[in-house]
């Protein structure tokens, strides 16, 4: 397979040697529109066939897909034109910054029977596959409330606030964790070097009296990688950025024991040792790349397919407005198709 990457900032860098190196992809193609990245892609990786203009990858026939990596305004316009050349498409998250256009580039896809994929990394990873088995089979029992926190210092931008560009991994695993949407959203942020909010909280409401909460900075001093899951049963904790036992399960929760009268109990703490989780530790980017070139090839629905990213897109429009809102809760309409 040919493939054309579109965009060689950060994660086009990233990218490009793993699109070098895959064993179905027959040559690469990049381009950016900054002269000196393009400049420093031919130097640094000459196996790569960096081209002047966008043009030079929409109208070659032998290109069978395109990789956007470009920001978050531009993915629109960049993955419609591919999908018009009949280019299968992977971007980067959020597929889009606006609902209506990620629903037409479902469309659009669809239509032509090209496949269409989010890249949501962080649902590439072991630990996160890990996760989903332990809430499907009730080891946690009843899920309670999500805690989690995604914060560091960098890299403000200048078209999305920290909503879309960090929340959004947490609202995709939460979503892929959960199964469904939240029914609401409330969100406060706030913005001290720029247009765009750089610290923010949002609060998800699903059914059942689930609530989640996210914590996103760009502007704090430590990173910070964290996800708490709280279930009657057990809870866990996936602490991506330690350097130690990233994956722990507690047996530690809530008891009450009910007396005749049922409105009042006596309630008891378990409070056990933590157990570390072994997890597959295949690196989640790799495993991207292989998921859409194998739904390329074999005519399937990649895990991530464009319905995820409206999903996605649709949760963060409604937190974005909510932070206008000055925390306004904002509900979600259900009816959102998945792969």
């Amino acid at each position: 397979m040919k493939v054309a990457l579109i965009g060689l900032g950060q994660w086009g860098t990233r990218l490009i040697p793993r699109l070098l190196e895959h064993a179905y992809i027959e040559s690469v193609y990049a381009y950016d529109l900054d002269d000196n990245r393009r400049s420093y892609i031919a130097e640094r990786f000459p196996e790569a066939s960096v081209v002047p203009s966008i043009d030079e990858v929409l109208r070659n026939p032998a290109i069978e897909a395109v990789v956007i990596a470009t920001p978050v305004s531009s993915h629109y316009p960049i993955a419609k034109q591919s999908l018009e050349h009949n280019k299968h498409v992977l971007v980067e998250k959020p597929l889009t910054n606006s609902v209506n256009d990620a629903m037409a580039l479902v469309r659009l896809a669809n239509k032509r029977g090209l496949k269409l994929m989010v890249d949501h990394i962080t649902l590439y990873g072991g630990a996160i596959a890990k996760l989903k088995s332990l809430v499907d089979s009730n080891a946690l029992g009843k899920i309670l409330y999500f805690d989690a926190v995604r914060s560091n210092l960098g890299m403000i931008q200048d078209d999305v606030n920290v909503v879309w560009d960090l929340a959004i991994h947490d609202f995709a695993v939460l979503d892929h964790l959960i199964g469904d949407l939240p029914r609401a959203v409330s969100a406060v942020g706030s913005a001290h070097y720029g247009a765009q909010e750089e610290i923010a909280h949002i609060a998800l409401y699903f059914n059942n009296d689930v609530i989640a909460h996210v914590h996103v900075s760009w502007i704090s001093p430590v990173k910070i990688r964290r996800l708490v899951i709280g279930g009657e049963k057990k809870m866990v904790v996936y602490d991506e950025a330690s350097k130690d036992e990233k994956l722990l399960l507690f047996d530690s929760g809530v008891d009450v024991r009910r007396g005749e009268d049922t409105k009042s109990g006596v309630i008891s703490y378990r409070s056990g040792a933590p157990q570390s989780l072994a997890y597959d530790q295949t690196e989640p980017l790799s495993a991207v790349l292989d998921a859409f070139i194998g739904a390329v090839e074999q005519g399937i629905v990649p895990p991530t397919c464009g319905e995820i990213g409206v999903r996605m897109v649709k949760i963060l429009a409604a937190a974005d407005e909510s932070v206008k809102k000055k925390g306004a809760i904002v509900a979600l309409k259900r009816a959102v198709k998945t792969c």
